[in-house]
């Protein structure tokens, strides 16, 4: 309500403006349009003041506003508008709501814990459950998958030896080498009789021409775009990407992770030689809530009701409910996107990373935190807690990477240590808590990935991957070299100008 009466309020508003200057001839066009556009400055400025953003996202749209008022309008009008004015996307938060509580209804097996995790853990998928994530799951194996060979090789195995279905999603996916032998793997498998679903965010891979995708639809595969950059609903969806990585095979074998699907993310690009990264397969009863998260993205992308039947998927062909008796520690999937009712997995993440009596180690290629999230950080390098993070040596994003080190001079004063990878790019998304505790998955350490995209995370307790987790950052903390606080302040002036300029709009990244 609230939203329409500024919205009438601001049009009412230009319409006078407008009809006053019409009915004075002296008033030339080129005075016109600036008049409108200064009043649309006026009342975006209005807007966002009234929103009660946070501090600093408020300034630094006030900022552009103010130094940039035309690329300022536009930009706002792609990006700027808060997540209560997306009908689209907030309607989509009750569609979750409704099938995930059908599919809890319809489970065929229960998530009550076999082996019973330490005091720590089960506080902790407690609280998570609470904020929003997936009930906790044991029976449920992992394996940590380090880099692309690795990672790809086992996700071509899983589809070959696919039986009923397999669902894939990504962010990025690329019609180079790597993304025509999985496509070709999945034509293949649909041609056989196997159900195949292939989701893709409009934005991420919008280089997708038909000619490629064009193959999997005439061999009967179901290739869906998630809000399309040529949608007309574009102003509502462009700022809110579906950064989600996900492989289903037959409800029984999962993947997510940080890698999307292209020849880079094997090192075979010139800018950068050597991509790590970490992806993780998961088998067992925590696929239901991967499972769950597919189908949620699939029926807004595909308008819901108007493709499918609820009904359709509420079957043990799509939740098996098959555990892995022997497995150790347990498994809780943790979404979250701009329908959330809440920041989840920044809210999880935090939770997590509060519990740590030792260390907590980061790997992150984006590092924007919120003033809560560096708050923590400090206070626990500051209580005695080894707290270190892993970053790229070589950055895809001069703004990202300049922003994300004026953050470092006041981790640096509280004792965290600060490591760059030297060998290539630092891709991967972890979170290691006292060797204990561990979560992997798709979002970065940053505000986007808080609270503008569709992400996941896995958070793994008192499993063997735990400790494959820290082997791999020992090995990155070896290929890295640390930040020291001497070093780090010998930078020029310039740069630290420019720090400060890029921190000051991170709010908008």
């Amino acid at each position: 309500m609230k939203n329409r009466v500024v919205q009438l309020l601001f049009v009412f508003i230009i319409a006078a403006i407008v009809l006053i200057l019409l009915n004075n001839s002296i008033i030339s066009l080129y005075t016109l349009i600036g008049v409108i556009w200064f009043t649309s400055i006026i009342g975006i400025s209005f807007v966002i003041f009234i929103e009660n953003r946070s501090p600093q996202s408020t300034l630094a749209w006030f900022l552009v506003l103010a130094i940039l008022p035309v690329i300022g309008v536009i930009f706002y009008l792609l990006f700027g508008r808060s997540r209560w004015r997306r009908k689209k996307h907030l309607h989509r938060s009750e569609e979750q709501r409704k099938l995930f509580r059908e599919i809890l209804a319809n489970r065929s097996f229960n998530f009550d814990i076999s082996s019973p995790l330490n005091e720590r853990s089960t506080y902790l998928t407690q609280v998570i459950q609470k904020f929003g994530g997936g009930p906790v799951a044991d029976e449920t194996t992992t394996k940590l998958l380090t880099n692309g060979d690795e990672t790809f090789n086992e996700i071509i195995q899983a589809i070959e030896n696919a039986a009923h279905h397999i669902h894939i999603q990504y962010y990025i996916y690329r019609s180079d080498e790597i993304g025509t032998k999985i496509r070709d793997a999945l034509i293949k498998k649909a041609q056989s009789g196997v159900i195949v679903r292939f989701l893709y965010d409009g934005l991420g891979s919008k280089k997708l021409r038909r000619r490629f995708l064009q193959p999997m639809k005439d061999a009967g595969i179901e290739v869906i775009e998630f809000d399309s950059i040529l949608s007309p609903w574009l102003l509502e969806t462009v700022n809110y990407r579906n950064h989600r990585k996900i492989v289903i095979v037959d409800g029984i074998i999962g993947f997510t992770g940080g890698l999307n699907v292209g020849d880079e993310y094997l090192g075979n690009s010139k800018k950068f030689p050597i991509w790590r990264d970490s992806h993780l397969k998961i088998e067992g009863k925590a696929l239901y809530k991967l499972q769950a998260i597919f189908l949620e993205d699939l029926l807004y992308a595909t308008s819901g009701l108007n493709t499918y039947s609820w009904d359709q998927f509420m079957n043990k062909v799509y939740f098996t409910g098959q555990g892995i008796h022997q497995a150790e520690g347990a498994v809780q999937i943790v979404a979250s996107g701009p329908s959330s009712d809440d920041t989840v997995i920044r809210n999880a993440l935090l939770k997590v990373m509060g519990s740590a009596k030792k260390s907590i180690w980061i790997a992150t290629p984006y590092f924007i935190p919120d003033q809560e999230t560096l708050s923590l950080l400090r206070l626990s390098a500051l209580s005695g807690v080894d707290v270190r993070i892993l970053y790229p040596g070589i950055s895809d994003s001069i703004i990202s990477d300049q922003a994300s080190q004026s953050y470092f001079t006041p981790l640096l004063q509280a004792g965290v240590s600060i490591y760059r990878y030297k060998d290539g790019f630092m891709h991967a998304k972890i979170v290691l808590v006292d060797d204990e505790i561990a979560t992997i998955g798709t979002a970065n350490m940053d505000i986007r990935s808080f609270e503008l995209n569709y992400e996941l995370i896995a958070v793994l307790y008192e499993s063997k991957t735990v400790l494959d987790i820290k082997s791999d950052f020992e090995q990155d903390f070896t290929d890295s070299i640390e930040i020291s606080w001497d070093s780090f302040q010998k930078r020029s002036i310039k740069k630290r100008i420019l720090e400060s300029l890029m921190r000051l709009i991170s709010p908008l990244l």
